[in-house]
């Protein structure tokens, strides 16, 4: 973990105490944690070791940050109320590679990033902000930038007609459609301005250098935001709508194992059209989505459990020797390696 801070200059006044922070991280419940009050958790979907990072700055209420995670994901989180927050994707892979992306229940930004999107002149990005919080299904290899705001003051700077519009868009999580050159126009001043606070990250320190940097943040965010356009109805209901349904079993008693005949006998469907609507929504069969989210119940539960034992147990995981090769194939690692990570001191893996 690297963290930057302006260093002592009579021409420069004081600044928050990170002011620029770039983190690599190799466990995926690090990296959820990452961003301060977003509250979230993320479930490991794909096998192999993790790799993340985030690169973030702070202008006085304004947060600006860039996030790149290596495996597939399932995200979910919740912003404060008072906090506005977008993101867009720096690179999105290519899908047959690196599995769908789908925000809030929307796929519609499955197409490969810049070029892809410039096909039609528009392009997608999303909100985070509202009740409810948000869920985020990413592809390996995401890079996304994000932008965070205090809603009283990016209000402040709208006229009354965008200060309604921000206050529809804030209420719920979801995908927006833009202008391509607006999404080009945001992508361009994330990347200028991290590639240019990483060259001298002491430029924080100036308050004239912060405060125009936090006004062009504000203005970028305010002109996508304010030209965002209202997505028609999402198109495979019927698939979305089957996949909600088995993941809302699934989350009822979530340390309760749930199997694929379990979830077809409740749903009154059959295997076959289960597997196809998860394929076509997640891109992953219903039995690997069951088994990476109680790995992913497993691997959380390490941090208190007295023993890497009672840790699988609990997600009902009764034979050890292949809960133990699961995890190794999913995380890359062996379970004593992250037992002892996470319990440094504690000896080997106690079972």
């Amino acid at each position: 973990m690297t963290a930057l801070s302006a260093p002592p200059d009579a021409a420069l006044t004081a600044c928050p105490a990170v002011a620029v922070q770039h983190v690599d991280t190799r466990d995926v419940d690090e990296q959820a944690a990452l961003l301060t009050d977003w509250h979230q958790d993320y479930a490991q979907l794909s096998a192999g070791g993790f790799e993340g990072r985030i690169d973030e700055a702070w202008l006085d209420g304004v947060h600006l940050f860039v996030e790149a995670t290596s495996q597939r994901l399932h995200q979910r989180g919740e912003l404060r109320a008072d906090r506005l927050a977008l993101g867009l994707p720096l690179a999105l892979p290519e899908v047959v590679q690196a599995g769908p992306a789908r925000f809030c229940g929307r796929s519609d930004w499955q197409a490969t990033g810049d070029d892809a999107e410039a096909q039609d002149g528009a392009g997608h990005f999303c909100t985070f902000s509202g009740r409810g919080g948000f869920e985020f299904f990413t592809p390996a290899g995401l890079v996304m930038a994000g932008m965070e705001f205090d809603r009283a003051e990016l209000a402040r700077l709208a006229t009354p007609e965008e200060q309604a519009l921000l206050e529809r868009i804030g209420q719920v999580a979801t995908l927006h459609r833009a202008p391509q050159g607006a999404l080009a126009t945001l992508r361009d001043f994330m990347r200028g301005a991290f590639e240019m606070l990483a060259a001298q990250p002491r430029l924080l320190g100036n308050p004239a250098m912060r405060s125009m940097l936090r006004q062009a943040a504000q203005s970028n965010a305010l002109e996508l935001l304010v030209g965002a356009a209202a997505l028609p109805p999402d198109a495979g209901q019927r698939p979305r709508l089957l996949v909600e349904q088995a993941r809302a079993i699934v989350d009822r008693d979530p340390e309760t194992p749930v199997t694929v005949a379990t979830l077809c006998a409740e749903l009154g469907t059959s295997r076959r059209t289960l597997q196809a609507a998860f394929q076509q929504v997640l891109g992953l069969a219903p039995a690997a989505y069951l088994r990476a989210t109680r790995l992913a119940g497993a691997r959380r539960a390490l941090r208190q459990a007295p023993s890497v034992t009672e840790a699988a147990a609990q997600w009902g995981f009764w034979h050890f020797g292949h809960f133990a090769q699961d995890y190794r194939r999913m995380y890359g690692e062996l379970l004593s390696q992250t037992w002892r990570r996470l319990h440094p001191g504690a000896g080997g893996a106690a079972h």
